[in-house]
């Protein structure tokens, strides 16, 4: 089962950035329930859009960018 990571969360003006990954993991720890390229997503606040980032940079600069869209 996939969960969102609530304590990972970010909020922004613009609305959240959501953390998820396994539910095993999130329970036990254990490394071999971990998932990989599980990207965080963002979704905004005032239109519901959901936006896919990645895993290539830090968040911020996914968040960055995303703002920078939205001006």
């Amino acid at each position: 089962m996939l969960v969102v990571y609530p304590e990972h969360t970010l909020e922004r003006t613009f609305g959240w950035v959501f953390f998820w990954g396994s539910d095993l993991y999130k329970k036990t720890g254990e490394f071999r329930y971990a998932l990989g390229g599980n990207s965080p997503f963002i979704v905004n606040r005032h239109t519901g859009a959901v936006v896919e980032t990645g895993t290539a940079f830090p968040m911020e600069v996914y968040v960055q960018r995303y703002e920078a869209s939205l001006a």
